[in-house]
């Protein structure tokens, strides 16, 4: 039996709203982190305006 793990980082908020972005911040700085400490493979970075349907399919 394979035991594969997904990992799912998702910054949630709205980047035009500047009180309400620091999620998509969040996500944007781990990007640049990973390109010199990569994560854990399987793992997956994104950004959502919070709508549950949006959430759901991340």
């Amino acid at each position: 039996m394979t035991i594969r793990t997904c990992i799912a980082i998702i910054g949630v908020g709205n980047d035009l709203r500047r009180d309400d972005g620091v999620g998509w911040a969040v996500i944007d700085r781990l990007g640049q982190r990973a390109a010199a400490r990569p994560f854990p493979a399987g793992t997956v970075l994104a950004a959502c305006d919070g709508d549950p349907v949006r959430l759901i399919g991340l």
